[in-house]
C-alpha cells in the first residue's frame, strides 16, 4: 500500500480476457488495467486497482494541490501487434478529480496475423467528480487492422475534458496509410443517455481520406468534448473560442478546426498532418477554458515537455 493506493495484481489474466475479449487465447499479449478513484478529506487518492500484462501507473502525485491527482499510463512495448488488445477501466467516485495522461504516443503497428488489435478504454464519472483525460496520439501504422474504442459514462454533475488524437500512418515520413483498416468509435453518455456518438469504419484505400466531407487529404484528426454548455453561458468566453478557431484557420500551419455546441456537450475536431501540431492546439483550448469550466488553471503534465 502506498500512498493511498491498493495494488491488487490480477492472478488469472487469461480468465478475465476470455471475459472481455472471448475470440481470444491466453497466447496473446493482453493487459488490461482497472482504478478507482476518490476524494478522501480533500484529497484525490488511488484506490483499488487491478492489472495485468503491460499496463502500468506511475505513482500518482498532486502538482496542484491534494484536490487534482495526475496520472500518467504506461504501455512499456509502445505499440501493438496483431491479437493484442489493452483494455483501461477507470471509475471516479466521491468527488474525485483525476487528470490522466500518457508520456507517449500509442502505435498500431503494421498487423501479418489476421486477428485485429485494439486498446478499449472505459471511463466512469459519478456525480461531482471530474475527469480530464488528456491522453497523447495513437499512430495507425500502414497495414493495420486497428480498434480504438473509448466509452464515457457520466452521472448527474459529473465533468469530462478529454481529447483523442489519431495519426493515419506517418506523414513526416512519408509512410501513409494505403492498406488497412481502422474501426474507431467514441461515445459520451450521461445518466445513460447519449450527449456524443461518433463511429468511424475506415478501410484504406478510401475515398473518405480525400473527400471534402472526410479527411479532406489530411492524416491527423482530433476530438475533443467537454459535457458542458460552455459557450452558451459566457459570452466572452464564445468570443475567445471563436478567436481560437479563427486564428488558427487562418494560420500557416496547416490546420483545419471546427467548434460545435450541442446541448449539454462542446465539440472541436481539428484536421492537420501533424501531431504535435493537432495537440498544440488542444492545449491551448485546454489552457484557455480550464478556468471557466473546471475552475483550475491549467497546469501541463512535466511529461509533455519531456
Amino acid at each position: 500500500m502506498m500512498d493511498g493506493q491498493l495494488n491488487i495484481p490480477v492472478e488469472r489474466p487469461a480468465d478475465l480476457a476470455a471475459e472481455r475479449f472471448p475470440a481470444l487465447d491466453g497466447r496473446r499479449w493482453l493487459a488490461r488495467y482497472q482504478g478507482e478513484f476518490s476524494a478522501q478529506g480533500g484529497t484525490t487518492r488511488m484506490g483499488r486497482t487491478q492489472h495485468y500484462g503491460p499496463l502500468r501507473v506511475q505513482r500518482p502525485f498532486h502538482p496542484e494541490g491534494p484536490e487534482c491527482l495526475h496520472l500518467y499510463l504506461l504501455h512499456p512495448p509502445g505499440g501493438l501487434v496483431g491479437g493484442d488488445q489493452l483494455s483501461i477501466d477507470l471509475l471516479l467516485k466521491d468527488n474525485a478529480h483525476v487528470l490522466m495522461t500518457t508520456p507517449s504516443a500509442g502505435k498500431i503497428y503494421n498487423n501479418i496475423s489476421g486477428i485485429a488489435q485494439g486498446q478499449h478504454v472505459s471511463l466512469s464519472i459519478d456525480d461531482g467528480c471530474v475527469l480530464e483525460y488528456l491522453p497523447q496520439e495513437n499512430i495507425v501504422f500502414n497495414g493495420a487492422d486497428g480498434q480504438l474504442t473509448t466509452t464515457i459514462d457520466v452521472s448527474g454533475n459529473g465533468l469530462f475534458v478529454g481529447w483523442e488524437v489519431t495519426c493515419l500512418g506517418r506523414f513526416e515520413s512519408q509512410q501513409y496509410f494505403e492498406l488497412g483498416q481502422l474501426m474507431q468509435s467514441l461515445m459520451l453518455r450521461r445518466d445513460g443517455v447519449p450527449l456524443f456518438s461518433d463511429r468511424l469504419l475506415l478501410q484504406a484505400p478510401s475515398r473518405l481520406q480525400a473527400a471534402g466531407v472526410g479527411f479532406q487529404g489530411y492524416h491527423v484528426f482530433g476530438t475533443l468534448l467537454i459535457n458542458r454548455n460552455v459557450m452558451e453561458t459566457n459570452d466572452a468566453l464564445d468570443e475567445i473560442v471563436i478567436a481560437w478557431q479563427e486564428g488558427i484557420n487562418q494560420d500557416a500551419r496547416e490546420l483545419t478546426v471546427a467548434i460545435t455546441q450541442k446541448p449539454d456537450v462542446f465539440i472541436a475536431r481539428v484536421l492537420g498532418n501533424k501531431a504535435e501540431q493537432v495537440r498544440n492546439s488542444f492545449e491551448q483550448l485546454w489552457h484557455t477554458l480550464r478556468p471557466h469550466v473546471v475552475g483550475r488553471e491549467a497546469c501541463p503534465p512535466r511529461i509533455w515537455r519531456t
